[in-house]
């Protein structure tokens, strides 16, 4: 999709994650693609390309223990748009899905941040910076849950190797864009008071 510039040079419009989730949640896709300057094909597929990067498929499922970082990991693999996290406590060196979220980053992917403010350290902001993630912290955090694109996974699981090799663990994974939206909505607020490092 491209708009025209005061130079009259056609530049492309990006399809942000916000853009797309207004699509998403648009009722008049017709009329949005008007005012987008577009055809109501390709607000459908770039809807459908959004929904695609759903690991877990639809519905609502519960995992448990080492499932949930197994769960994260193809989460964050599919991440094409948007990584979005809120966790409470992470390791100094943490578990292997970390890795994941600086490889999402580093391929690209919006990937935003939050944790306690008395729980991050050195090496692990300087990670993140060289990854080109975004992050903040929060006094008073203990929520703990990962959005990518459209699908969440909302649970008790820390980035910590006790919560991944440990610890009883449970967390919910869900894709219903409605819920998702509205999972992302709180993590924007946080991100809103969230301080940066």
């Amino acid at each position: 999709m491209a708009q025209t510039t005061s130079k009259g040079k056609r530049r492309r419009r990006l399809w942000t994650a916000n853009r797309l989730w207004s699509a998403l949640l648009c009722d008049d896709k017709r009329a949005l693609a008007a005012r987008l300057g577009c055809s109501d094909s390709n607000v459908y597929t770039r809807i459908r390309h959004f929904r695609a990067t759903s690991p877990g498929g639809s519905g609502l499922r519960h995992f448990s223990d080492r499932e949930i970082h197994r769960q994260m990991d193809r989460m964050l693999d599919e991440a094409r748009r948007e990584v979005l996290a809120a966790v409470a406590f992470v390791s100094p060196e943490p578990p292997a899905v970390f890795a994941q979220i600086l490889n999402a980053a580093k391929r690209g992917v919006d990937v935003r941040l939050l944790f306690r403010s008395d729980n991050v350290t050195g090496p692990l902001v300087r990670s993140m910076q060289d990854a080109g993630v975004s992050f903040r912290t929060l006094s008073d955090l203990h929520a703990k849950f990962l959005i990518t694109d459209t699908t969440a996974l909302n649970g008790s699981a820390n980035l910590t190797w006790a919560s991944a090799d440990r610890a009883s663990e449970v967390a919910t994974f869900f894709s219903d864009p409605a819920a998702v939206y509205e999972l992302r909505s709180v993590f924007l607020g946080y991100w809103r008071r969230g301080r940066p490092f």
